[in-house]
């Protein structure tokens, strides 16, 4: 498939999608462009999310188990997008740092560890505390991760220059 560009989504049997690059190489493209829009309102949700979640995490007061856990919803929702705007830039880009390759494992990791948990709401108020705690360090790593790669994607160089 040279040539052709990761989109951030897939078709409804999980079949990846791709679309290939003007012929004159100026820019991603309209469905390109669409792509680059939908991957930067997903890391800025997060940010919103991250910035609510810090709220919960320095308030004792008024906090309870079950606003720590729709919290903790929260942050699993934008940390699975921001893992795939991740991994979509990730594919677009000649070398991926091991580093970052390895950050974006562990979000993974901890999405799998946290969703029973999440789901079932059978954790006591200090172990979502702590389950928000480390879903908003994962998500603050890659919502860097994903700027980063956003920064340096090839398909959304116009006219091969960096934004």
């Amino acid at each position: 498939m040279s040539g052709l560009v990761p989109l951030p989504w897939s078709t409804v049997n999980g079949t990846p999608c791709y679309t290939v690059p003007p012929p004159d190489g100026h820019g991603p493209g309209p469905v390109g462009a669409l792509a680059d829009a939908w991957e930067d309102a997903q890391v800025l949700a997060a940010r919103d999310v991250l910035g609510a979640a810090q709220l919960w995490l320095a308030s004792g007061v008024g906090v309870d188990g079950g606003r720590l856990r729709a919290g903790a919803v929260r942050l699993v929702w934008a940390l699975v997008r921001v893992v795939r705007v991740a991994e979509m830039r990730g594919k677009r880009l000649e070398r991926v740092d091991p580093g970052e390759a390895a950050r974006v494992e562990m979000a993974r990791v901890l999405l799998g560890h946290t969703e029973d948990l999440i789901v079932t709401g059978n954790a006591e108020t200090c172990q979502m505390r702590y389950v928000l705690a480390r879903l908003a360090e994962c998500l603050t790593a890659l919502v860097e991760i994903a700027e980063a790669r956003g920064a340096v994607c090839p398909a959304r160089r116009p006219n091969g220059i960096a934004r």
